[in-house]
C-alpha cells in the first residue's frame, strides 16, 4: 500500500526543509477592544497603550517616557503554538476501486503533511472519519507529536487505517468539533463523494470553529479518467449499496472524466469563495509529483 512510501528514508529526505506555512497570530475585534493582543511574550512589535494599574512595567516603553513623560506599554503580537489535525475520509468509496489505492493516497498525502508540519514543533495529528456499521460515526486520532524524532510513531495509527461505511462528512466533523480542541489548522482529505451540501456543511463548520481549514482532494487514476476496460457492468454503491446496470465504452469514459473535472471544479469554487486552500490529488501513480506540485498551494514553504 502506498502509505507505506511515507516512512521510507529516501522519500522523507525529499521533504526535509519544507515547512507549513499557518496563521499563527489572530485579533479580533469588538466593537473598540482589541482581543488578541498581548503584553510581551510575542516576537512582532504591534501596538502601544497606555500604561494602567496592574501593567508589567518591564514593557513600559521607557524612551517614551522620557521624551514625552508619558506611560507606555509596548505590546506585541503573540507567537504561539497551532494544533494541526489532519482528517482523512476512510469511508467506502475511499477504498474503490481497489487497483486505484486511494485511501493509501490519502494516507500517504497526510503522513506527508504531518512530517512537513513538524518542522515547526507545532502539535499535529492525524485523524479518519467515515461512518459506523452500529450507525452513527466512526472518529479515530492519533496522539499529538511535535517533533520530527517522534514521526515514526505515526506508522501504527496509518497502517491500521481500512475503508469502510458511509462518508458522513458533517456529522463526523460536528463530532470532532466537540472536543472543544483550541482554534488551529485542519486539513480535510476526501474524494469529496458527497452531496455538495455535505462537504460545504463540514467546511463551513470548521471555519466557525476559527480554524484554518486546507483541503486535498483526492481521486484514483481509474476514476478519474475513466479508464475501465470496456464491457457491461452490474455496479454496487459501496456505501449506500445501490446497484445499477452500465456499460463502458470510450463514450462512458470520456463521461468519467468530465464528472471528474466538474465534481473539483465545484470543491475549488466552494473552497476559493470561502477562504480554504485547496490542492488536487488525482491518482497514486502520481504520488510524488503531487507532492512537489499541489503541497505549496497548500502554504508548504521551503
Amino acid at each position: 500500500m502506498l502509505e507505506a512510501r511515507a516512512f521510507e528514508p529516501a522519500f522523507l529526505r525529499r521533504l526535509d526543509g519544507l515547512v507549513l506555512g499557518v496563521q499563527r497570530s489572530r485579533t479580533v475585534r469588538e466593537g473598540r477592544r482589541a482581543l488578541g493582543r498581548v503584553q510581551g511574550l510575542g516576537i512582532e512589535p504591534e501596538s502601544f497603550k497606555d500604561y494602567t494599574e496592574g501593567d508589567d512595567l518591564r514593557f513600559l516603553d521607557w524612551n517614551a517616557f522620557a521624551r514625552l513623560d508619558d506611560l507606555t506599554i509596548r505590546t506585541f503580537r503573540a507567537e504561539r503554538e497551532i494544533e494541526v489535525t489532519i482528517i482523512i475520509d476512510a469511508s467506502a468509496s475511499m477504498g474503490l476501486p481497489r487497483e486505484d489505492d486511494k485511501l493509501g493516497l490519502a494516507l500517504a498525502l497526510g503522513a506527508a503533511l504531518a512530517y512537513v508540519a513538524m518542522a515547526s514543533n507545532d502539535a499535529v495529528r492525524l485523524g479518519v472519519f467515515a461512518g459506523a456499521r452500529a450507525g452513527g460515526v466512526r472518529v479515530e486520532t492519533s496522539a499529538l507529536h511535535r517533533r520530527r524524532e517522534s514521526y515514526p510513531d505515526f506508522r501504527g495509527f496509518v497502517e491500521a487505517v481500512r475503508a469502510g461505511g458511509a462518508t458522513q462528512m458533517t456529522e463526523s466533523v460536528g463530532q470532532l468539533l466537540l472536543e472543544r480542541r483550541p482554534a488551529g489548522t485542519v486539513i480535510l482529505i476526501s474524494d469529496f463523494l458527497v452531496a455538495a451540501g455535505d462537504y460545504e456543511q463540514a467546511m463551513r463548520m470548521l471555519l466557525r470553529a476559527r480554524h484554518e481549514v486546507k483541503a486535498i482532494h483526492v481521486l484514483g487514476d481509474r476514476e478519474s479518467t475513466g479508464t475501465y476496460p470496456p464491457g457491461h457492468y452490474r455496479v454496487r454503491d459501496a456505501e449506500t449499496g445501490e446497484i445499477c446496470e452500465a456499460t463502458l465504452g470510450a463514450g462512458a469514459a470520456e463521461g468519467c472524466r468530465r464528472r471528474a473535472e466538474r465534481l473539483a471544479a465545484d470543491v475549488a469554487a466552494f473552497c476559493g469563495a470561502s477562504g480554504i486552500a485547496y490542492a488536487r490529488a488525482f491518482g497514486a501513480s502520481h504520488f510524488e509529483d503531487i507532492v512537489m506540485r499541489e503541497f505549496p498551494r497548500l502554504g508548504v514553504l521551503r
